[in-house]
């Protein structure tokens, strides 16, 4: 049989591709097995959104009959978090979790899913993004110029204050610190003043920075805090309760393209069941996450929930910044307002149906 029919030309002309999509020949007249590489930034005993990534990759081998398999490349080791479109696009991994932070150039819609105000639930969310790719073909358009193909979504759960000295519940508690914001929350602290120097670092950096004292703290997420040991080097954590950040799933076109239409309707079936999976994984890992750091004998973290007042010290910023991003956003994609306004009026819609019946998982 020749290598023609085995993979489409287009994969033949990419050395990159053929690293990350492998065949091996079982018995005559078998069909192929496919090795999907799968990039993360998570350490393999994290739990949350690991634990669906792990369910997915074991659903993909069984619903495919044993045609796909699935290799996760745990903690950056095959692409690095913020090289992730390029690194999937390109073919240097299958498949992998997308930080749109790190590609705002090039990914400037779905950037928008992170939000610094509003619902800081994960399945909430989530669940909205997931809806408006019925609504907005918008979202298709950029994830088809990208060479990607939409597997899922998910939500880290809401952004965290960490700190070491004293905990950050008002932006004056910022004063003579060196804290590593994101962009959002420099562009607040910036645009209001606030006595803080801020510090731009990809998230995996942050646990060295405040072990060496670079840094006094940090915008993180509740239910990263222990997988990244940053409870080993701080002593407070301000659940401020306003926004998450967003993590898209996607995987190389080319590779999508080139597998069996049974195959492409197993990855396909899967996208929001996956969801549901991770939105329950991250819930339960945020509540276990509390209890883990507060109730730590060897080095207790204290865990604030921030009342009505102390948010809305915070807030206006925040929301300002938003506005400020889809401003910015809107000279790459002149779709970025639409998609933002799309995207808080479904996250109203879930918040409600959440109210009335509660989460899908649990009925």
């Amino acid at each position: 049989m020749s290598s023609t029919k085995l993979f489409p030309g287009s994969l033949l002309k990419s050395a990159m591709i053929v690293l990350t999509l492998v065949a091996c020949t079982m018995t005559t007249g078998q069909a192929l097995a496919r090795t999907l590489s799968f990039a993360t930034n998570s350490p393999p005993n994290s739990k949350g959104l690991v634990e669906g990534l792990k369910w997915w990759a074991q659903q993909v081998e069984e619903r495919s009959g044993g045609d796909l398999k699935v290799n996760i490349y745990y903690l950056q080791s095959l692409v690095k978090l913020k090289n992730a479109v390029e690194g999937i696009s390109s073919g240097v991994a299958t498949a992998g979790i997308v930080v749109p932070a790190y590609s705002q150039s090039r990914m400037p819609l779905h950037y928008l899913a992170t939000t610094d105000f509003g619902s800081a639930d994960p399945y909430v969310t989530a669940e909205a993004w997931y809806r408006l790719y019925n609504k907005l073909p918008s979202l298709q358009a950029e994830l088809d110029k990208n060479n990607l193909v939409y597997l899922s979504n998910n939500s880290v759960g809401p952004t965290v204050l960490i700190s070491n000295g004293h905990p950050y519940l008002t932006p004056k508690d910022l004063d003579g610190q060196k804290v590593r914001l994101s962009s959002h929350w420099t562009r607040t602290a910036n645009h209001f003043g606030w006595d803080v120097t801020t510090v731009s670092m990809t998230f995996p950096d942050i646990y060295s920075a405040l072990q060496r004292g670079t840094i006094d703290g940090a915008v993180s997420y509740l239910g990263l805090i222990i997988p990244a040991r940053h409870n080993e080097v701080i002593s407070y954590v301000v659940e401020p309760r306003l926004g998450q950040q967003a993590n898209m799933v996607v995987m190389n076109r080319n590779v999508f393209e080139s597998l069996p239409k049974k195959d492409q309707k197993v990855l396909m079936d899967l996208r929001h069941e996956w969801l549901l999976k991770d939105a329950e994984h991250t819930i339960n890992h945020l509540n276990d996450s509390r209890r883990k750091l507060e109730n730590n004998q060897g080095h207790p973290i204290k865990v604030i929930k921030l009342d009505e007042k102390q948010r809305q010290t915070w807030e206006p910023g925040l929301r300002w910044s938003d506005d400020e991003t889809v401003k910015q956003m809107m000279k790459y994609d002149d779709h970025a307002d639409a998609v933002y306004k799309a995207y808080l009026d479904e996250i109203k819609v879930v918040e409600e149906e959440v109210k009335k019946n509660g989460y899908p998982w649990e009925h």
